[in-house]
């Protein structure tokens, strides 16, 4: 997940300081609960096969077989899913993530009758988790099989001080909403929490909270004929009659299959080259913003071909970037296979900008007098035009990232966010650098460094990175530590190792750890000791990850709660 905080606040301070549905695939009563079997080379590159056989993932891997209907104009989602778990033969109950149960959501989230191996069980529904008993004597595999049913309720877009206020929790950043031509439909089916992650009825903290392993899914989902269906995985059946659509499509190794429910996008797609050939790329959006599809389509491509040289390649052989209606400070969403760019950046805008055009204009921010107020560079806010121009760049590359770092590479971004974010971040730089060349390094510290400075001149302060979402003060404290300063300290490991050994250092932990779960400590140890300095990186690794040196290391100007005070001046914001 991106947060577009830093780039809207640097704007409006601009601004301010210049100008003071029926039966379907869902509700089939005779869910098939035979442990599901897919061939991997339906979704995965040839790569991506020999990649999942060396993790082992063709063996006890969790799957999904999930059989829905959605409904857009009312929100309606009512499905089953037939969830075969290797939880093992010591485990008494089983832990499923059901997030439209949050109340936040307002969704009226319930379930049916749950069964496991068959017998129907009591199951306990707390806000987001769903508790399954277990018999004493079941074997190391189990099937759990719920049917489950919520409403979709509609989102409001969001303005400009709505963003200011930075991400929020599940319910805030947009996982399930819906608009008048799109649902969005993230962590939207009962998925597994294994034993040792956090599993908190209501989970506290920021952003987009997941932990669930690499899996086999495969979907069945009816909606309106006239409605598009866009999915994470492959189509592998799509039939249309009597006026509904209901596509198959599967994915393994994932650990969610998102789908997004359209009406009236236009879509492009681009077969990539090299030896990411058998992978295609398609874009979707909205007729406002179908005259970007190409750039996007550029922008993707170029991501995925470079993550896969300084990692592993892409493993899955489809990947969609949708235009979507994100939650406030949200600028994109990553996903297994696809990722989700808020609709207003997609389009070549700023998201939570509407109704500021009239306003800015052709404004030159140059000419707004930043200068002649003896605030420096504002924090680096004097570099805005470049973050401005390359902020949906950034964000695909950023998203695109996550394919690697919380996908392929799972992680608990619950109790570790400064896994996958801080190196989300840093991929985004070597897009960049392969996309822009030497121009590309002041843009990087720019996007990154930013947000630390951003926070302090907020008046939040530094903190440790390591540690867990709902353990930071607020969502600008969160944004400025772990995408700010947790991603600069991999601008600072190639100052000390050189760029070439950390790409090469993490490349090896993807090769390593793919289809699995890293925790952060695995990925300090790893790292130590493929740059061979397991001491010396510890030390780097302390200052930054879990030392209060923000300050110093990034060289923040004097402007300690700067912005907090401006803003608290606007009428009702202070």
């Amino acid at each position: 997940m991106t947060t577009t905080r830093t780039v809207l606040l640097g704007v409006l301070t601009a601004v301010l300081l210049g100008s003071c549905t029926g039966p379907g695939a869902g509700t089939d009563a005779g869910a098939e609960t035979a442990p599901l079997r897919l061939d991997p080379s339906v979704s995965l590159t040839a790569a991506g096969v020999s990649l999942a056989r060396s993790a082992g993932l063709d063996g006890r891997t969790p799957s999904y077989d999930v059989r829905a209907d959605v409904t857009p104009g009312s929100g309606k989602v009512r499905g089953t899913v037939v969830a075969v778990l290797p939880v093992g033969a010591g485990a008494g109950r089983v832990h499923l993530r059901y997030f439209a149960g949050l109340p936040d959501f307002e969704s009226d989230a319930a379930v049916g009758a749950v069964q496991v191996d068959g017998r129907r069980v009591e199951a306990t529904l707390e806000k987001s988790m769903l508790t399954v008993p277990l018999a004493a004597d079941h074997d190391d595999e189990v099937t759990v099989v719920v049917p489950f049913h919520y409403t979709v309720k509609q989102t409001a877009p969001a303005g400009l001080l709505d963003s200011l206020g930075g991400m929020g929790g599940p319910a805030d950043v947009g996982l399930l909403g819906r608009r008048e031509d799109v649902v969005n439909l993230g962590h939207w089916f009962p998925l597994w929490v294994p034993p040792g992650s956090s599993a908190d009825p209501d989970p506290a903290g920021y952003g987009d909270i997941g932990n669930f392993p690499a899996a086999l899914v495969r979907l069945r989902l009816g909606v309106p004929s006239r409605w598009q269906v866009v999915d994470g995985g492959v189509r592998t059946d799509e039939e249309v009659a009597d006026g509904r659509r209901v596509v198959t499509s599967e994915g393994y190794g994932m650990n969610d299959l998102v789908v997004s429910v359209v009406r009236g996008y236009t879509s492009k797609e681009q077969r990539l080259e090299g030896g990411l050939s058998d992978v295609t790329v398609t874009a979707w959006a909205p007729a406002s913003a179908a005259g970007e599809l190409d750039a996007v389509l550029e922008e993707t491509a170029d991501a995925l071909g470079t993550l896969s040289e300084s990692f592993v390649d892409y493993p899955w052989r489809e990947f969609d970037v949708v235009a979507a209606p994100l939650g406030a400070g949200v600028g994109g969403m990553e996903w297994p296979g696809a990722t989700w760019i808020e609709a207003g950046l997609f389009g070549g805008g700023l998201p939570g900008m509407a109704g500021l055009d009239g306003l800015l204009g052709d404004l030159d921010l140059g000419d707004l007098g930043l200068g002649d107020l003896g605030l420096g560079d504002l924090g680096g806010m004097g570099d805005l035009g470049g973050m401005l121009q390359t902020l949906r760049l950034w964000t695909i590359a950023h998203e695109v990232g996550h394919e690697w770092w919380h996908i392929l590479v799972g992680n608990d971004s619950v109790r570790d966010p400064a896994l996958d974010e801080p190196l989300a971040q840093y991929s985004a730089c070597l897009v960049l650098r392969a996309r822009l060349g030497g121009d590309a390094d002041p843009l990087c510290h720019t996007h990154i460094d930013s947000a630390y400075e951003q926070m302090r001149m907020l008046g939040d302060q530094d903190g440790p990175a390591d540690r867990a979402t709902d353990e930071f003060s607020s969502s600008g404290q969160y944004a400025g530590v772990v995408y700010g300063k947790a991603a600069a300290f991999y601008l600072a490991l190639e100052e000390h190792y050189g760029s070439g050994p950390v790409v090469a250092a993490l490349r090896a932990i993807t090769e390593e750890h793919a289809f699995d779960m890293l925790t952060l400590d695995q990925l300090r140890v790893g790292l130590g000791r493929r740059l061979d300095d397991p001491d010396g990186f510890d030390r780097l690794w302390q200052r930054w990850m879990s030392g209060t040196h923000g300050d110093t290391d990034l060289g923040v100007p004097a402007t300690d709660g700067l912005l907090g005070d401006l803003l608290g001046d606007l009428p009702g914001q202070g």
